[in-house]
C-alpha cells in the first residue's frame, strides 16, 4: 500500500536523520574542541584514555553514515557500542536507572540512541538511502 501514513521507508529516513544529525552535533563539538573531556571521563571510570579517539568514529563518521544511508547498520553498530561505553563511563553501572528531578532517566538520551540504533541494526536503512543494507 502506497499510503504515506504507512511508509516504513520514510519512517526509517526520519529515524536515521534524527539520530544522525543530533549525534553528529556532539561529534562536531569534538572536532572543534578535541576529546580531552571524553578522555578524562574514561580515565576516571578506569578505562584507557586512548578510547576517547573512538568518539570520532561513533559521533562523527557513524552519524554521517546513518543520516545519508551508507552502510547504516555498520554506523548503528558503532553508535550502539559508543553508547554502551558512555553508559558505563559517564553514568556507571549503579546509576543506570537514576532519575532526574522531573522523573526522567538521567541517561535518557543515551537510551534513545541505543533504541534507535537497534532499530536501524534490525531493519537496515530503508529505500531512501545511498546504499540500502
Amino acid at each position: 500500500n502506497g499510503d504515506i501514513m504507512k511508509n516504513v521507508d520514510l519512517g526509517l529516513l526520519f529515524l536515521r536523520l534524527g539520530l544522525g544529525i543530533c549525534l553528529f552535533m556532539h561529534g562536531f563539538g569534538k572536532i572543534l574542541h578535541g576529546v580531552g573531556g571524553v578522555k578524562s571521563i574514561l580515565v576516571g571510570a578506569g578505562l584507557p584514555g586512548f578510547l576517547a579517539y573512538f568518539a570520532y568514529l561513533g559521533e562523527v563518521l557513524a552519524p554521517i553514515m546513518i543520516a545519508v544511508g551508507f552502510y547504516s547498520r555498520v554506523g548503528a553498530v558503532l553508535v550502539f557500542g559508543s553508547s554502551l561505553v558512555i553508559l558505563y563511563s559517564y553514568f556507571g553501572l549503579s546509576n543506570l536507572l537514576e532519575l532526574t528531578n522531573v522523573n526522567g532517566f538521567k541517561a535518557e538520551l543515551i537510551y534513545l540512541y541505543i533504541a534507535i540504533s537497534l532499530c536501524i541494526i534490525s531493519t537496515g536503512s530503508g529505500k531512501y538511502a545511498i546504499k540500502q543494507d
